[in-house]
């Protein structure tokens, strides 16, 4: 049954390849490649031929391609066949390949091709590139899906992942996020196969984390008004005077996040709209004199979804309370207007910053 699968995959990856490049009068090619090759790892040779020129394709095709699965790629094909051929350039195919699984590929100079039309192939001899978009969501889904990074649950994971550096053991982020073993275990396994979190084999030590793209991920399956009770309000003074007396009342109970926060650290353009985390917003209103607006808000009232959200708040300054730097860029993320692009440019200042706002172990519990 794998047999027959990989088989009519690779047959589907053949036609839909050579629809590509065989156009009208272009003189290109595809064919299987006839030569026999000593079984090292591939699934298939093909031939790229023009009048003047021949370029061969090794191709591995995977039943389900993950992030992790980037690894196995070039350690799967021998040396012996990859010497034969001259080194040439490799072929992924698949049903379908999730954006975080093309762009490693990419990152490593390797070739993909999947049955829903998302294509990266780039050959010197014949010059050919291609790259198109397919489906961006996995039109079969496995049966168990994934852990995903929804809900209020993991953004308490998330954050003790970005904020502290490892190493660390499973039982001690979830001691550290307050979250179960059992879902813990869960969510990293399915970041160890997004590729986002690195343990050795056989080990619950997380060792490496690439929280930049931790944060996207999450960012992208979160969105900051929905996840959050907001409430729009419109500040007759404008947002920029409510965020002073935020800071000359030095109010701790109100925590700012979005383009506020973001702007202590980044600066694109002055910040529109003021977005903040209160306990009630009724009372909040009421204190700064806010009016209850449903379109053209200047000031943003959140219900937390979760208390991680809060937690590691920090006083900026200025006086005002925003919250931790991480949860901004989140916020950011997966806000809208221009605060996408302020949470790019947060995680960038991040990156570069790192010892100014991440700690270098788990705090004590």
């Amino acid at each position: 049954m794998a047999a027959n699968f990989e088989q009519n995959l690779l047959e589907r990856a053949f036609d839909a390849l050579r629809a590509l490049i065989v156009e009208g009068d272009s003189g290109l090619e595809l064919k299987p490649y006839p030569a026999a090759l000593p079984d090292g790892g591939r699934d298939a040779a093909w031939e790229i031929t023009a009048p003047n020129y021949a370029t061969q394709l090794l191709v591995e095709a995977f039943r389900r391609f993950t992030p992790r699965d980037v690894d196995r790629v070039l350690g799967g094909i021998s040396p012996l066949v990859r010497k034969i051929m001259r080194d040439p350039p490799i072929l992924v195919v698949a049903p379908w390949l999730s954006s975080r699984a093309r762009d490693l590929l990419t990152e490593r100079g390797l070739n993909y091709l999947d049955l829903t039309g998302n294509v990266r192939l780039r050959v010197a001899r014949p010059s050919i590139f291609l790259r198109l978009e397919g489906a961006q969501q996995d039109p079969n889904p496995p049966a168990k899906p994934p852990v995903r990074l929804q809900g209020a649950s993991i953004n308490a994971l998330i954050r003790v992942l970005v904020d502290y550096e490892p190493p660390y053991r499973m039982v001690e982020l979830a001691r550290a996020a307050r979250l179960s073993n059992a879902y813990v275990s869960r969510a990293l396994e399915a970041l160890d196969e997004e590729r986002l979190i690195e343990r050795p084999s056989r080990s619950r030590v997380v060792t490496s984390i690439d929280w930049p793209n931790l944060l996207r991920t999450r960012a992208a399956q979160y969105d900051m008004f929905k996840a959050n009770r907001a409430r729009g309000y419109i500040a007759r003074s404008g947002p920029r005077q409510v965020y002073r007396q935020l800071a000359k009342l030095q109010d701790e109970q109100a925590l700012v996040t979005g383009s506020f926060a973001a702007s202590e650290f980044v600066h694109l353009a002055a910040p529109a709209q003021l977005t903040l985390y209160v306990p009630n917003a009724q009372d909040f209103a009421q204190r700064y004199e806010l009016m209850p607006a449903r379109q053209s808000a200047n000031v943003m009232l959140l219900d937390a979804a979760d208390q991680s959200q809060l937690e590691r708040a920090r006083q900026a300054d200025h006086g005002a309370f925003h919250v931790g730097v991480s949860q901004v860029a989140l916020d950011c993320l997966a806000g809208n207007g221009r605060m996408p692009e302020e949470g790019e440019a947060l995680v960038e200042w991040m990156t570069s910053n790192q010892t100014a706002w991440r700690t270098p172990e788990l705090p004590e519990t």
